[in-house]
């Protein structure tokens, strides 16, 4: 069942129980109020009959005789002294000696059995005809005798009343009903409008559509739900965006290490076939022995970077202290002699200060950042620079050159394994794409940072930073 037609339902149920209780309540509440002064102007009219009986029987009956035939002339007479209404009264001995009978109902024992001589009490008696008070009392006569006054008053027009509120407020909840369906049916559908357009949004995501928003009409639970949506689809599309880069880097680092493997060992192949189906001199020979040894050697550098590259996403890190200071002069020292066969400088200023931090893993991003700097100076005599200085977020090492520069549209592209800015020249120079591959996934294992700024014919500025729980 829709969720629209459970609002319907519900509200149309609620509604039904609470106004059918209520109205039965009342109605049954003014009954109650008018049959309690029926009750009471029954047993007030039984008082005044008695006095009346007292009275008429001292001014009627001269011999004050109590027999069968005094008490009827009493009784007659107080009958036939109220002509303006309808008496009905018996007179008993609360047995079965009945004096006067008007009633033309049965008499009650029970109750003439329940009251005292000082009491009076009634009862209601359903009738053929209706319903009825039997109102009975007790007159003691100056004899001693016990004289029993039972007064009929009928009341079959309030029961007859009581059902007629009964039927027209049955009419009346059929309208209201009605009417209320028809306004909880209407309020439902409002409700549900915002849900409905939700639904939409959602079924064209599920199609990948992932650029659909809800639209945020309110400010209630309904509004909160289309905003928390938005903001799940936002992550979504975003998480969607991720995979997809994260499929096509997977693609061009299959592309790219097919392709660097095809190239050496096309070159290999082709050495080694001359080598072994044609004459050539011992000059020929061994210049085809030295391309297979550097096509060669050039795989297993490969190997050995992807090794690295595996080693480091895996490994755990033993961190230990290690002052930066002393870890740029190690650098430095490693770094002079390619330095100095390019015609470079190193200028190293960097902050002492207590790193936690593996040192083999970041020299090894240090270098490879130097040796980057050296290739993009690209023989031309120039100053690279290691700086290292405590931060708000803790430590950062800067490593500077003034060479070629980065293109804009390759920075955020240069830690994908195998991507090159210069394929041609990263070749001649012995690379494959994988330096800085590695050194972002080590200073990722370092919890750190590492960022690129660069400018074309200006140079490049690297930014390694260290959270502050690294630094003592």
């Amino acid at each position: 069942m829709r969720f629209s037609l459970k609002i319907f339902f519900s509200t149309l149920f609620i509604t039904l129980v609470i106004i059918s209780i209520g109205g039965y309540l009342l109605i049954r509440a003014l009954f109650q109020a008018t049959y309690d002064r029926e009750v009471a102007n029954a047993q007030e009219e039984n008082r005044m009959l008695q006095y009346s009986f007292v009275a008429y029987w001292n001014t009627t009956v001269q011999d004050m005789e109590f027999i069968k035939e005094n008490v009827q002339k009493t009784a007659q007479a107080m009958v036939e002294g109220m002509p303006g209404s309808v008496l009905r009264i018996r007179l008993s001995d609360g047995g079965e000696n009945v004096w006067f009978d008007n009633t033309q109902s049965g008499p009650d024992n029970g109750l003439l059995g329940k009251i005292g001589k000082s009491q009076r009490g009634y009862v209601l008696r359903k009738t053929p005809e209706g319903y009825e008070l039997q109102t009975a009392s007790v007159i003691q006569m100056e004899g001693g005798e016990l004289l029993y006054l039972e007064s009929i008053r009928d009341v079959t027009s309030l029961f007859a009343e009581r059902e007629s509120q009964y039927g027209i407020y049955k009419k009346w909840m059929i309208w209201l009903l009605a009417a209320q369906g028809i306004s909880c049916y209407a309020q439902a559908g409002w409700l549900m409008r915002p849900l409905r357009r939700l639904s939409r949004a959602t079924r064209r995501i599920a199609y990948g559509n992932l650029g659909v928003r809800a639209d945020v009409e309110s400010r209630d639970e309904i509004g909160a739900l289309a905003d928390d949506f938005n903001h799940m689809a936002d992550n979504l599309e975003q998480q969607f965006q991720e995979l997809e880069d994260a499929a096509r880097r997977q693609e061009d680092f299959i592309g790219s290490f097919a392709h660097e493997l095809k190239t050496p060992l096309t070159s290999m192949i082709g050495y080694a076939d001359m080598l072994r189906t044609q004459e050539m001199s011992q000059e020929e020979q061994f210049q085809a022995a030295n391309y297979i040894f550097k096509e060669g050697k050039r795989l297993e550098a490969l190997s050995f970077k992807l090794l690295d590259l595996m080693v480091v996403k895996n490994r755990e890190l033993e961190l230990k202290p290690v002052n930066a200071g002393w870890l740029a002069e190690d650098i430095r020292g490693l770094m002079q002699p390619a330095l100095k066969k390019a015609g470079l400088s190193l200028k190293v200023v960097v902050e002492d200060a207590m790193l936690l931090l593996e040192p083999d893993l970041m020299k090894t991003v240090l270098q490879n950042l130097l040796d980057n700097g050296r290739k993009a100076m690209d023989g031309q005599p120039g100053t690279l620079y290691l700086l290292g200085r405590r931060e708000e977020e803790g430590f950062a090492f800067y490593v500077r050159d003034t060479g070629k520069g980065i293109p804009k549209t390759d920075l955020s592209r240069i830690t994908e394994a195998f991507y090159m800015v210069d394929k041609s020249r990263a070749r001649q120079q012995g690379g494959a794409g994988l330096g800085l591959s590695i050194c972002a996934e080590i200073v990722n294992r370092h919890g750190g940072k590492m960022q690129f700024k660069s400018t074309e014919g200006k140079g490049t500025v690297v930014r390694i930073s260290l959270p502050e729980g690294g630094v003592e």
